[in-house]
């Protein structure tokens, strides 16, 4: 993988210009983060402890850049500076108690309150057409108007410099409580209950309330098993249920924010923000209630262990930008609590003592996970661009198609509302030479009525593989993940054959020399007729999915190897020290897969699509010594 085979490397017109922007665009990145927490405690009686805390978490963040003149479109250079300040506070105040009564029943509950307060603050400004392009900073000197040329003998005057500041605040409080009980630790239930109120939402839709129960059965301590079943060391045996609420991170999504508009008789104005959408004051929680299950085996000595969980989740009222109809008041959309999902999924791990002595011990631990999720509702009832209703929420939908065109008389005829005929989408897009793309919806033309789902975006099966030895002082360590079953859509080959793409927005491009295209009747080729608006209509890219380019993959990596060395107490203990450990490790070194792009683990996991702008996962190579007093 490298540039483009039309494109070559370095010496070319677009190497040249990739490798002159990166090195003279100046930017310098400044941060300081601060993070503090302070906790008291006061026991009243035995069992009844009252304590409070405060968290804090500031940080700041500053950007400097430039771009020369040479490098921007306008031929104006660019400065810009920007600052970020987060700030975080949190206040936890809980009454606690915890008793056991007659030696089995052991209780204990919890009732708290908590106030979360979160701002944030930008300030930004930039300028252009530096007197010099070794001026890096809006000084004095750089001018406050320029001029655009409209055309040869029209211009315009035009702001060179702009500033922008914005802050945000939200504040959430919550209410809860929990109590929990268990029998000698062998029945076990714990029940809470909390009410959460946020800034974010209307006057009357602030507050939600949130329950949740739980219960277990730790079967191992039964005496049929215990007396019985010596290698039966462990085994329990859970289910819960419970809700819980999210609020959206806008914090005036529901408020409405102003804006300033366009000045009336010399004075400015003010109207609402177009880019959110009309307010809503009815927005309200997200909600999602959750129903777990789960079976916890230890067995032979401690030596295999099992754990099997399954999970049915359910979140309603998912915010959705619903249209409005008309835009009679100047609102094209209203976000509104209107689209439900599901997720549900199977849990599986297997770790095993392979070998367990003072000297010499190695576990091997696998881990699998199936994962189902359906767009289950929609506002109207109705299929929409987030998903098909029933199907899955992370689908990849796109068009059928039944091999190339190899005649001219293969095109399929249809006839408009007065009877005249016609070849199918016109002479401009099929012709001897394009894919046969099959009109599902039996219409006469290809559109978005015609895409089919054609696999989803998460894997089948999901999961890992973990060994760890150890003797004596050394240990050895490798992790394995794994993806099985999930479907991708390759736009690489596509991409490396536009023109416009050769650049920092795709920077990666795939050697497209051995690609066959069609040329003559009864050709089986990689992609269809090469011509000018080939590239874009029928190679892969990210406007049209085409079936014979998603892929079902597989694929393995092994993540991790650490290799590492504690010297021995004894020789460490005059020194002081309580660990001293040298380590060397590496990451993502070997990868095995069916996909022809470059790396299968860095695909969106939402949508499935390989859009080639992210590179491949760096193989990273650490030298490590660990200390501890």
């Amino acid at each position: 993988y490298y540039l483009s085979s039309l494109y070559q490397g370095e010496g070319s017109a677009v190497w040249d210009y990739i490798v002159d922007q990166m090195k003279n665009i100046k930017e310098k990145n400044r941060s300081i983060r601060l993070r503090t927490n302070f906790k008291l405690g006061y026991e009243i009686i035995k069992g009844l402890q009252l304590s409070t805390s405060l968290a804090a978490d500031y940080s700041l963040n500053r950007r400097n850049g430039f771009t020369p003149s040479y490098l921007m479109s306008t031929n104006r250079s660019m400065s810009v500076g920007e600052t970020g300040i987060s700030l975080m506070v949190l206040n936890e105040n809980l009454l606690s108690y915890k008793t056991t009564i007659n030696e089995n029943h052991n209780v204990s509950a919890v009732a708290g309150l908590s106030y979360q307060y979160d701002q944030t603050e930008y300030n930004g400004g930039s300028g252009e057409n530096s007197p010099s392009d070794q001026i890096y900073y809006v000084r004095p000197g750089f001018p406050d108007l320029g001029d655009e040329q409209l055309t040869p003998s029209l211009s315009r005057k035009i702001a060179l410099q702009h500033y922008l500041s914005d802050m945000t605040e939200q504040v959430l409080i919550s209410y809860f409580m929990r109590l929990e009980y268990n029998y000698k630790k062998k029945y076990l239930f714990s029940a809470s209950i909390r009410r959460d109120g946020s800034s974010t939402f209307g006057e009357h839709k602030k507050w939600g309330t949130f329950p949740s129960v739980a219960a277990a059965w730790t079967f191992s301590e039964e005496g049929f098993i215990r007396n019985n079943l010596e290698w039966f060391n462990f085994g329990k045996i859970r289910a819960s249920w419970g809700r819980s609420g999210k609020h959206f991170e806008s914090a005036y999504l529901a408020l409405g924010i102003m804006q300033n508009g366009a000045p009336f008789e010399g004075n400015s104005t003010l109207e609402p923000s177009w880019s959110l959408g009309a307010y809503n004051q009815d927005l309200t929680w997200e909600e999602t209630d959750q129903y777990d299950f789960g079976l916890d085996l230890d067995l032979l000595d401690y030596r295999l262990g099992i754990t099997l969980d399954y999970y049915y989740r359910y979140t309603d009222k998912l915010l959705f930008p619903v249209s409005l109809p008309g835009e009679h008041n100047g609102f094209g959309s209203q976000w509104q609590n209107a689209a439900a999902i599901s997720n549900e999924g199977i849990e599986l791990l297997i770790k095993y003592d392979i070998f367990r002595t003072p000297d010499f011990s190695w576990r091997v631990s696998v881990n699998g996970a199936k994962v189902w999720n359906r767009y289950e509702k929609s506002y109207n009832g109705k299929d929409n661009s987030r998903g098909i209703i029933g199907k899955a929420l992370n689908g990849i939908y796109g068009y059928r198609t039944e091999g190339y065109i190899n005649r001219q008389d293969e095109v399929p005829i249809v006839y408009n509302n007065v009877g005249m005929s016609a070849p199918m989408g016109g002479i401009q897009y099929y012709k001897p030479g394009d894919l046969k793309f099959v009109d599902v919806n039996g219409d006469g033309s290809i559109g978005r009525g015609d895409q089919v789902y054609l696999g989803s975006a998460l894997p089948e099966i999901s999961g890992g593989i973990v060994s760890e030895l150890k003797w004596k002082g050394f240990d050895l360590n490798f992790s394995w993940a794994y993806q099985l079953g999930r479907h991708m859509y390759n736009t690489l080959p596509g991409s490396s054959i536009i023109p416009n793409y050769n650049g920092l927005e795709h920077p990666i491009l795939m050697d497209i020399r051995n690609v066959t295209f069609w040329e003559q009747p009864g050709d089986n080729s990689d992609y269809a007729k090469l011509q000018a608006d080939s590239q874009m209509q029928f190679f892969p890219n990210e406007v049209s999915v085409i079936d014979r380019y998603v892929e079902k993959v597989n694929w393995l990596k092994l993540k991790t190897v650490t290799l590492g060395y504690d010297l021995p107490k004894s020789l460490i203990r005059n020194w002081k020290i309580e660990q001293l450990r040298l380590f060397v490790s590496g990451e993502n070194l070997l990868t095995f897969s069916n996909y022809s792009g470059i790396d299968p683990e860095i695909v969106d996991i939402r949508t499935g699509i390989d859009s080639g702008r992210n590179y491949p996962l760096a193989r990273k190579f650490t030298i490590g010594l660990t200390l501890k007093f």
